[in-house]
Order: structure tokens, then sequence, then C-alpha cells
């Protein structure tokens, strides 16, 4: 199948986009592997990580889920990690090297166009990726292509913008400095499945059986608001952020350091941030 030259036009955007902050994120990864713990408890039991296994993580940004699949598949098992900006696995390999994980692949592709053979994995995961597809659909069909028989695919996305204060607290200083206002259910974007139900719709249109879709939330820990809001700054709004004049800036510190105060506790700030684990199996 083709991309439509406004698609390819979307996903080339896309690219830029990642490699642009791919810097940010691999700052932030040792953050993400320790918060993000009690998600990878989950695809390490939906995914079936164990030793042998060949896994392919789609999405792989940084590094997060893949890295933690190759240390729980050794010995025996491979990780294909992958993304459509190069300069993300390139985050990722650096990574590895410095874990000394030596059983990963990386690989270039887009979701929507795996370039692995049919039948070939055991297990397919995918990290708050499958929202930015253009086809979500078809990187499912994608998905259950690669898979062996009895195969199973974990996915996690954002659940709705009401459940994450993780999002919904710095939003609105987001919308008020950098005209953003968050993506609508339905469109490329971090809360493209809060819908109830689209998740397990595509599963079981792709093919998978036993589709189990779970809203998790987590509590997540910041040093400080301004520990919260460099997380932001440097991983989502990187070329807004750099587009403001210091006096601008600090506003923007100034109004996020107000918008925490409510959640802020014995000096620790914390915030939940609310996932859909979506996850089934090939037949």
């Amino acid at each position: 199948m083709t991309d439509t030259p406004a698609v390819q036009q979307f996903k080339e955007q896309q690219t830029r986009h990642w490699n642009s902050v791919a810097g940010g994120w691999a700052a932030w990864l040792a953050w993400t592997e320790r918060e993000f713990a009690p998600l990878t408890e989950w695809f390490a039991e939906r995914a079936g990580w164990a030793p042998g296994a060949r896994i392919l993580d789609v999405a792989s940004g940084s590094g997060y889920p893949a890295l933690a699949a190759a240390a729980r598949v050794r010995p025996g098992g491979t990780v294909v990690a992958s993304d459509i900006s190069p300069d993300m696995l390139a985050v990722t390999s650096a990574a590895a090297a410095a874990a000394g994980l030596e059983n990963l692949e990386y690989r270039t592709m887009d979701a929507e166009a795996l370039t692995i053979d049919d039948a070939s994995v055991d297990a397919v995961t995918n990290a708050y990726g499958l929202m930015f597809c253009p086809d979500p659909g078809r990187a499912i069909r994608e998905a259950h292509r690669v898979l062996k028989p009895g195969g199973r695919i974990a996915l996690v996305a954002w659940d709705q913008l009401s459940k994450s204060p993780f999002f919904n607290v710095i939003f609105p200083v987001g919308g008020k400095h950098l005209s953003l206002t968050p993506s609508a259910p339905g469109v490329p974007g971090p809360f493209r499945f809060s819908m109830p139900g689209e998740l397990e719709s595509l599963l079981r249109d792709a093919g998978f059986v036993d589709v189990r879709v779970e809203s998790r939330p987590i509590s997540l820990a910041f040093e400080s608001a301004a520990h919260y809001g460099r997380i932001f700054m440097d991983v989502a709004w990187k070329a807004r952020i750099d587009a403001l004049a210091e006096p601008q800036l600090e506003a923007f510190r100034d109004d996020v350091a107000a918008a925490v105060q409510p959640h802020m506790a014995g000096g620790a700030l914390r915030l939940v941030a609310t996932s859909l684990c979506a996850s089934g199996r090939t037949i």
C-alpha cells in the first residue's frame, strides 16, 4: 500500500520532529525507565518476555521498553528496536551499549510498513507510538502479520486527558504561552485512542483474540515544578520553547510552578498519568 502525498508529508514531518527531540528523550531515559516500571512489568507479562524470545519493539524512541525487553529475553533472545527516527534509534543503541546489552538489532522503519518477515517474531510491543500513526489499523495488521501463531501484542496509549494530571496540569500553561491545544480523539496525537472501545476494535479487526484493554494509572515523581516543566520543554515542546524570548520563558516557568502547587506535598510533586494497556494474541 502506497502512502498518499499528504500522508508521506506527515510522516516526514514526524521524522524531523522526533529527530529534533532525540537528545531530550535521551536525557530523560533513566527517569522514564524508573517511573514507568509498573508498565514495564505489564509489558513483560502480556508480551511474554522470556529467555529465547524474539521481540519486535515498534516506535522504540530512546529505548523504552526495548532495553528492558532485551534484558529479560537473555539468554538466547533478541529484540528488534525500530523507529521512524534514526536519531532516536541512535539513542537506543548508545543506551544499550552503556548497559552492556548486545542482543538488540536496530531498524529504521515505518510501523505501517514493517520490513520484517511474516510470522517471524514471538511478540510485538509498542509504547505510546501507535497513536501517531496516520493509519493505526494498518500498523496493527502489520504487527499481526509478523507474529508467529500464538504470538502476542502488547501496546500502550494514553487514556482520556481528564484522567492524567501529568498532562492536564501543564496543558493550560502550554495553551497560554505556546498556543497549544490538546489533540482530539481520532486524530494523530496523544489522546488518539481515548474513545472507549477503539483500541479493542482495532485489535479484533486485525484478527487478534484474547483481547484485553485495561486503564492503568501510575504515579510519577518529580523533584520540583522546574523538573516537571523541563520534561515537556525537552521532549514535547522543544521547538516552541526555543522560540520564546527569555521574559516569555520565565513567565512560562512561573505559571508551571503556580499550576503544580495543589499537587505538592512535603516539598515533593507527584502526578498521575493514566494509560490504556491493550494486548492480544494471534491464533
